[in-house]
């Protein structure tokens, strides 16, 4: 064989070599919305959906970018009773608490797109002074009823604090009114400040749907309004 028939030859099994390796070789990790090899997650994806987006008709929250730290408390709280809901404790006492982190992790990486709820033709529209009042709530308080403004600890526009608060912006209204009204009630006890308790308890039933309507109408994460409500 020539000397040129031979480097053809090599230079064709090495690309050859090359494109296999490619071909077969595992896509690039994003690091993003990865599963934890030890975290069984199907439990959860029944009721927060596969991307923890949440069901907004049964008042179940978003988790997808939540702060890690957060859902983690959580999952503690549900399994010592000082978040009450009898699913949610069920599920929590099972857990060790690598699986709680590993569980609390994985719904932080996730991003899940959010979008107005779809409203009955037939259905109440949102008053717009409804959403003025809940905007009012939200950033500036009520200093007459002696309610700071939500935005001081949840952050601008609701848009969360790691380490310290949750987000709100993009959470359903059936959530935000019931977790209020569990505060209200003594059924949700979970703030060492009691911060909650105190300003929930100032809380009248207009005022509660006007601030959970106010942060619903923003995207999460964004702390932008989705839509104009309808007069």
């Amino acid at each position: 064989m020539s000397r040129v028939s031979t480097r053809r030859t090599v230079r064709t099994s090495g690309l050859l070599a090359l494109f296999t390796a490619c071909a077969f070789a595992a896509p690039p990790s994003t690091g993003v919305g990865t599963r934890p090899p030890t975290a069984n997650a199907a439990p959860c994806e029944a009721c927060h959906g596969a991307s923890g987006q949440g069901a907004p008709p049964a008042a179940i929250p978003r988790l997808a970018g939540q702060s890690a730290d957060y859902l983690e408390k959580q999952l503690r709280d549900y399994e010592n009773g000082s978040r009450e809901n009898p699913v949610m404790r069920n599920f929590a006492r099972g857990l060790r608490d690598s699986e709680r982190a590993q569980l609390a992790s994985y719904y932080a990486s996730l991003w899940a797109p959010h979008a107005p709820p779809v409203v009955p033709d037939n259905a109440l529209k949102v008053d717009p002074q409804q959403l003025v009042r809940g905007r009012q709530l939200a950033t500036e308080g009520a200093e007459s009823e002696r309610v700071q403004a939500c935005d001081n600890c949840h952050g601008p526009e609701g848009s969360g604090l790691p380490h310290s608060a949750p987000y709100l912006a993009g959470q359903s209204v059936e959530y935000l009114e019931s977790q209020l009204k569990a505060w209200q009630q003594g059924t949700r006890k979970n703030d060492a400040g009691k911060q909650m308790v105190s300003v929930a308890e100032q809380l009248n039933s207009a005022d509660v749907t006007a601030v959970s309507a106010y942060f619903a109408s923003l995207d999460a994460g964004q702390g932008k309004e989705l839509a104009t409500p309808v007069p």
